[in-house]
């Protein structure tokens, strides 16, 4: 078979040329036709419009890739419910699909269904243990559930494996504070602000941290750093200028 546009001999089964990738029946050029409207669309941020576009070719041909996007897109949109059906729809289409079991738990968090969505998080790290936003995300789901030691383990994990994952810090150091764990807030806390010199918040839980161990210098420090970066936060303000009284009091 040869090719009409560019005249390279195919097979006669061949259904797209192997040299310039034309379609050689109407039903693939439509397909074809779609899927590049579609990415035209989305990349416009006309998400609804490509996702009623990447649909109709969905009923062209299915695959388990545009399948998983469509089920992106519905997330995208704010559809979870349709968005949960088609997730289960591609797992039914192609199984153990990472990715379906993670936009599952993202559904489900969304819909504070944080059971549920822990269970796709593990699932997703089961078949994927190098999915690293399903670590950062089934952490965050145990800390909603009051697992907090899970939530240490998972997302130390997540540093372990990645250290530039800054977020994961910050989270390990409130479930570190909640556990009582002095040591380990300020490690964490300490990590966000030599990552993120401008996190103001980051240096408030610092400043409380070092109160709670007893260093009053360090936390008047942490405090100063707050109000240099927010001269509007209220907590920090009042915190300072009680440690500042109590040390000029007693030293």
């Amino acid at each position: 078979m040869k090719c009409p546009v560019c005249q390279t001999e195919n097979t006669d089964d061949s259904k797209f040329c192997k040299e310039c990738g034309s379609a050689f029946n109407k039903e693939v050029e439509d397909y074809q036709n779609k899927l590049k409207q579609a990415t035209f669309l989305e990349s416009e941020g006309k998400i609804e419009e490509a996702l009623n576009m990447f649909l109709e070719a969905d009923n062209i041909k299915r695959t388990p890739e545009i399948c998983l996007h469509i089920a992106n897109l519905f997330y995208r949109l704010g559809k979870l419910d349709q968005a949960i059906d088609r997730y289960n729809f591609c797992l039914g289409v192609k199984p153990n699909q990472a990715g379906a079991y993670y936009g599952l738990g993202l559904a489900f968090y969304r819909r504070a269904r944080i059971e549920e969505a822990i269970k796709q998080f593990q699932r997703t790290i089961r078949i994927d243990p190098d999915f690293l936003m399903a670590y950062y995300w089934l952490g965050l789901c145990y800390y909603h559930h009051g697992e907090l030691q899970k939530t240490t383990e998972m997302l130390g994990k997540l540093v372990k494996i990645n250290p530039e994952f800054t977020i994961a810090y910050y989270h390990l150091g409130e479930a570190f504070a909640q556990l009582g764990n002095v040591s380990q807030t300020i490690n964490n806390f300490e990590m966000v602000v030599k990552q993120n010199p401008q996190d103001a918040s980051a240096y408030f839980q610092l400043g409380l941290a070092y109160y709670k161990k007893g260093e009053l210098d360090l936390s008047i420090k942490n405090f100063k750093r707050v109000l240099e970066l927010d001269a509007g936060h209220e907590r920090a303000r009042h915190n300072l200028k009680s440690l500042e009284e109590v040390r000029g009091h007693f030293f």
